[in-house]
């Protein structure tokens, strides 16, 4: 709706200069643009209308969850957005398989987070799929591995995929003055995984502040580094474009506005026509990196937007993510936790700490790192047989299982012992669950070795 109200203004405003230059244009072709206008501008009118007739709950947290696997449930994934407080959801994203002659064995993840409306993001996600796979098409090689063609389809494909958001459907977008393209002021990140199951890699490609992380045995590995204006490297490329850095409130902004420096669309800040793309202000060339991946259960693919990251930290959202695995809790409950997690607090409908952007986060769990001739179920050449003794850790415990309390030697954890209550989650630390006992008005953290799970009858 926003591109077609700026390209009937882009019109109307033509054929009002077009009327007191040159006055040839048909009568009836101005009188439709008129009334188009007119058309345009009732809509917005109910819009604003309805919305303050129905307003949304602030912040919503209804959490829209995605889930999905390939290769015979080797690998599954789950997608959880969440409005928050924004008025608006504006992020999407992408999982989808490559065709079998693009690419041999390997599948594409990516968030897009919108800014200024949803029309790049909600674009750029159907159209990412079909560009890479174009772009393969477009390199022809043998010397190269599939992780190599990969990391140059990434590196190639997200600028063409500007490219064409800047031209529009029809290639006349070039025919718009900047300032009046309707993706002038709207844009949006991208962070891509491409996952190689042949070399066993993930190649990420980031344009903006969307975040890709791998959590290896609890502990975060950061797969891509925010795009933000005031890096030097950005905030040089920015000032040799003609652009300035400026600092408002706590972050950097390009112009004074954009508090991001690489994107899709935003094309107000790429009309430095004596420049190329590369070198404009805001630019939409990835960063690519290269990661080795173990699999399951040793690794965690994770994608987010930057929503997450107002409040927490890489590792933070590792603490968040992977004690709940070792629970054994359904990856779509973890997901809407997690954002409920990095979610602003309110008070008085208002939020009280920062997290108050939508927030949107694929988890992928990856393929397993059983050797391709070992068959499901079968010991490996470690196992140590019948009759061999192998500690074991206790099982993980659901929430909502019922436990007994058991040896707790000190003098107050003696009185708990017996007492049977209920598991409501992951607690503080690795290792823990929080227990709701009988008559207590808080949650105990207690280990999983003091738990006994009471079977059902």
């Amino acid at each position: 709706m926003a591109c077609v109200s700026r390209a009937v203004f882009s019109l109307y405003i033509v054929f009002l200069i077009e009327d007191k230059v040159i006055g040839l244009a048909p009568v009836l072709l101005r009188s439709i643009c008129f009334y188009a206008v007119a058309l345009v501008l009732a809509v917005w009118i109910l819009r604003q209308v309805s919305s303050l007739c129905n307003v949304q709950p602030t912040p919503d947290l209804q959490v829209y969850v995605e889930s999905g696997s390939f290769r015979d449930n080797s690998v599954s994934w789950v997608s959880a957005e969440m409005r928050g407080w924004r008025e608006n959801m504006e992020d999407a994203h992408v999982a989808a398989d490559f065709c079998k002659d693009a690419f041999e064995d390997a599948l594409l993840f990516a968030v897009l987070d919108g800014h200024g409306g949803s029309d790049v993001s909600t674009l750029a996600s159907k159209l990412l799929t079909r560009e890479m796979e174009a772009c393969r098409r477009r390199i022809h090689t043998s010397k190269m591995s599939q992780a190599e063609v990969l990391a140059e389809v990434v590196r190639q494909s997200l600028p063409r995929l500007d490219e064409k958001l800047r031209s529009g459907s029809w290639g006349i977008g070039w025919l718009f003055p900047d300032v009046l393209h309707p993706f002038a002021a709207c844009g949006s990140t991208c962070v891509t995984a491409a996952v190689d199951l042949v070399g066993r890699e993930v190649i990420v490609g980031n344009v903006g502040d969307s975040r890709a992380l791998l959590i290896r045995d609890g502990k975060a590995i950061a797969l891509s580094e925010d795009h933000k204006p005031e890096n030097p490297i950005e905030r040089n490329r920015i000032r040799a474009a003609g652009g300035q850095v400026i600092k408002i409130g706590p972050c950097h902004r390009v112009d004074g506005n954009l508090n991001l420096s690489r994107a899709f669309g935003d094309f107000n800040y790429k009309s430095t026509a004596h420049l190329p793309a590369e070198k404009q202000k805001v630019i939409a060339y990835p960063d690519v990196t290269r990661t080795a991946f173990r699999g399951w259960p040793q690794d965690l693919l994770v994608l987010a937007c930057d929503g997450l990251f107002e409040r927490c930290s890489n590792q933070d959202i590792a603490n968040l993510i992977w004690p709940r695995l070792k629970m054994a809790m359904p990856l779509e409950q973890i997901a809407t936790e997690v954002l409920h997690a990095c979610c602003a607090r309110s008070s008085r409908g208002r939020p009280i700490e920062e997290g108050t952007d939508n927030e949107t986060i694929i988890l992928i769990r990856l393929p397993d790192s059983r050797a391709p001739e070992e068959p499901a179920g079968t010991n490996s050449a470690a196992d140590p047989g019948p009759g061999a003794e192998a500690s074991q850790e206790p099982p993980p415990l659901a929430p909502g299982q019922r436990v007994r309390v058991q040896n707790l030697a000190s003098e107050a954890g003696q009185k708990l012992n017996g007492l049977e209550g209920t598991v409501e989650g992951a607690g503080s630390c690795d290792g823990r669950y929080s227990v709701r006992l009988p008559g207590a008005t808080a949650t105990k953290s207690l280990k999983a070795e003091n738990l006994t799970p009471i079977q059902a009858c």
